[in-house]
């Protein structure tokens, strides 16, 4: 019995000297005053916890592309709104061209937390936070949590 219960005073100290994996906040990683709206093709979809990704294929202003990797709520909060995974993976395997408004990582890096995705033809097949309008003013919502 004494063995046993050393055993799990090791097992518990060893799992408190662990890092604990902390949920990021959104100001902390992106730039609400830097809204961007990138163009291009989706590459992947990865519809995880705590966030999902989706990457996008986007020229840059010298016409070189730029693979985007873009931050999304979790598989339940996009159920919750009606869509699924089913969507971007249409997406995808058509090779359309979406629009994607995001907000910019503040280390400058080339992901950032998407916001919207619209298809080509102006149909919105996501609304994810409340995106600054382009030209100043505030979205309707608080942005990401």
């Amino acid at each position: 019995m004494k063995h046993l219960s050393m055993l799990a005073l090791g097992i518990g100290l060893l799992a408190a000297a662990l890092p604990a994996s902390a949920h990021h906040s959104f100001q902390a990683e992106y730039d609400q005053s830097k809204p961007l709206t990138l163009v291009g093709k989706l590459t992947k979809v990865l519809t995880e916890n705590p966030h999902g990704w989706i990457y996008l294929d986007a020229k840059n202003a010298q016409g070189k592309v730029v693979n985007w990797a873009l931050e999304i709520p979790a598989p339940n909060v996009l159920r919750r709104n009606g869509y699924d995974r089913s969507i971007f993976e249409t997406l995808m395997t058509s090779g359309e061209e979406v629009t994607v408004t995001a907000y910019s990582a503040k280390d400058g890096s080339k992901h950032a937390w998407a916001g919207g995705l619209t298809r080509a033809d102006g149909q919105t097949v996501i609304t994810l936070s409340g995106i600054p309008p382009q030209g100043g003013g505030r979205g309707g919502s608080r942005g990401p949590q």
